[in-house]
Protein backbone atom coordinates (compact mmCIF):
# COMPACT_ATOMS: atom_id res chain seq x y z
CA UNK A 1 0.00 0.00 0.00
CA UNK A 2 2.95 2.41 0.66
CA UNK A 3 4.00 2.00 -2.71
CA UNK A 4 0.62 2.83 -4.53
CA UNK A 5 0.70 5.70 -2.07
CA UNK A 6 3.83 7.17 -2.97
CA UNK A 7 2.73 7.16 -6.61
CA UNK A 8 -0.31 8.89 -5.55
CA UNK A 9 1.54 11.61 -3.63
CA UNK A 10 3.97 12.50 -6.57
CA UNK A 11 0.84 12.76 -9.14
CA UNK A 12 -0.94 14.59 -6.40
CA UNK A 13 2.26 17.28 -6.28
CA UNK A 14 2.89 17.40 -10.14
CA UNK A 15 -1.07 18.36 -10.48
CA UNK A 16 -0.51 21.51 -7.66
CA UNK A 17 1.45 23.01 -10.47
CA UNK A 18 -1.72 23.05 -12.37
CA UNK A 19 -3.20 21.94 -15.59
CA UNK A 20 -3.47 23.56 -19.20
CA UNK A 21 -6.85 24.16 -20.95
CA UNK A 22 -5.30 21.12 -23.24
CA UNK A 23 -4.38 19.20 -20.51
CA UNK A 24 -0.95 19.48 -19.89
CA UNK A 25 0.57 20.24 -16.80
CA UNK A 26 1.34 23.88 -16.61
CA UNK A 27 4.88 24.84 -17.72
CA UNK A 28 5.65 28.98 -17.42
CA UNK A 29 8.59 28.56 -19.93
CA UNK A 30 6.38 26.90 -22.52
CA UNK A 31 2.70 28.10 -21.63
CA UNK A 32 1.19 31.33 -21.54
CA UNK A 33 -1.20 32.77 -18.14
CA UNK A 34 -4.27 32.13 -20.09
CA UNK A 35 -3.39 28.63 -20.99
CA UNK A 36 -3.87 27.69 -17.15
CA UNK A 37 -7.14 25.98 -16.59
CA UNK A 38 -8.10 26.99 -13.06
CA UNK A 39 -11.09 23.57 -13.90
CA UNK A 40 -9.29 21.31 -15.41
CA UNK A 41 -6.66 21.52 -12.55
CA UNK A 42 -9.61 21.37 -9.81
CA UNK A 43 -10.66 18.13 -11.20
CA UNK A 44 -7.36 16.31 -11.65
CA UNK A 45 -6.69 17.28 -8.34
CA UNK A 46 -10.60 15.68 -7.48
CA UNK A 47 -9.54 12.80 -9.05
CA UNK A 48 -5.90 11.95 -7.55
CA UNK A 49 -8.04 12.72 -4.12
CA UNK A 50 -10.50 10.42 -5.03
CA UNK A 51 -7.78 7.58 -5.63
CA UNK A 52 -5.79 8.66 -2.39
CA UNK A 53 -9.32 8.38 0.00
CA UNK A 54 -9.64 4.56 -1.59
CA UNK A 55 -6.38 3.68 -1.14
CA UNK A 56 -6.96 5.02 2.32
CA UNK A 57 -9.80 4.03 3.67
CA UNK A 58 -10.52 1.09 1.84
CA UNK A 59 -7.24 -1.01 1.01
CA UNK A 60 -10.09 -3.92 -0.48
CA UNK A 61 -10.01 -1.45 -3.83
CA UNK A 62 -6.23 -2.46 -4.45
CA UNK A 63 -6.92 -6.73 -3.77
CA UNK A 64 -5.77 -8.57 -6.12
CA UNK A 65 -4.21 -5.99 -8.36
CA UNK A 66 -1.19 -7.34 -10.24
CA UNK A 67 -2.01 -11.30 -10.06
CA UNK A 68 -1.28 -11.41 -6.35
CA UNK A 69 -4.56 -12.50 -5.40
CA UNK A 70 -6.88 -11.67 -2.53
CA UNK A 71 -5.68 -11.43 1.10
CA UNK A 72 -8.86 -10.62 2.54
CA UNK A 73 -12.04 -11.91 2.56
CA UNK A 74 -15.35 -9.70 1.66
CA UNK A 75 -17.64 -12.73 1.07
CA UNK A 76 -18.34 -16.20 2.61
CA UNK A 77 -20.41 -19.15 2.09
CA UNK A 78 -21.12 -22.30 3.81
CA UNK A 79 -19.13 -25.64 3.67
CA UNK A 80 -20.59 -28.76 4.92
CA UNK A 81 -18.17 -30.97 6.57
CA UNK A 82 -19.32 -34.40 5.86
CA UNK A 83 -16.69 -35.85 8.56
CA UNK A 84 -18.16 -34.06 11.77
CA UNK A 85 -21.69 -33.48 10.34
CA UNK A 86 -21.52 -29.97 10.81
CA UNK A 87 -21.52 -26.85 8.48
CA UNK A 88 -19.00 -24.32 8.59
CA UNK A 89 -18.93 -20.66 7.19
CA UNK A 90 -15.78 -19.99 4.54
CA UNK A 91 -14.25 -17.04 3.34
CA UNK A 92 -14.92 -17.51 -0.74
CA UNK A 93 -11.45 -15.22 -1.58
CA UNK A 94 -9.07 -16.89 1.00
CA UNK A 95 -10.79 -20.37 2.03
CA UNK A 96 -10.59 -19.23 5.55
CA UNK A 97 -13.13 -20.72 8.02
CA UNK A 98 -14.96 -17.57 9.14
CA UNK A 99 -17.56 -16.85 12.34
CA UNK A 100 -20.89 -18.12 11.44
CA UNK A 101 -22.68 -14.72 11.34
CA UNK A 102 -20.98 -14.10 8.06
CA UNK A 103 -22.92 -16.66 6.00
CA UNK A 104 -26.37 -15.89 8.28
CA UNK A 105 -28.16 -14.48 5.32
CA UNK A 106 -27.02 -17.26 2.93
CA UNK A 107 -28.70 -20.13 1.73
CA UNK A 108 -26.98 -23.29 3.61
CA UNK A 109 -25.89 -25.54 0.56
CA UNK A 110 -22.65 -26.76 -0.42
CA UNK A 111 -21.87 -25.77 -4.01
CA UNK A 112 -18.60 -24.05 -3.58
CA UNK A 113 -16.66 -26.75 -2.07
CA UNK A 114 -18.11 -29.87 -2.44
CA UNK A 115 -16.44 -33.14 -0.88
Amino acid sequence: MINWLFKIVIVFMLLLSGCTKSGEIYDSSKHKKEDFSVENTGLAILGVGVIAACVAVAEDCLDGVGGSGSTKDYDWDWDYQPANSQWVCRGIQTGQYAELENCLYDVQDDDRWPG
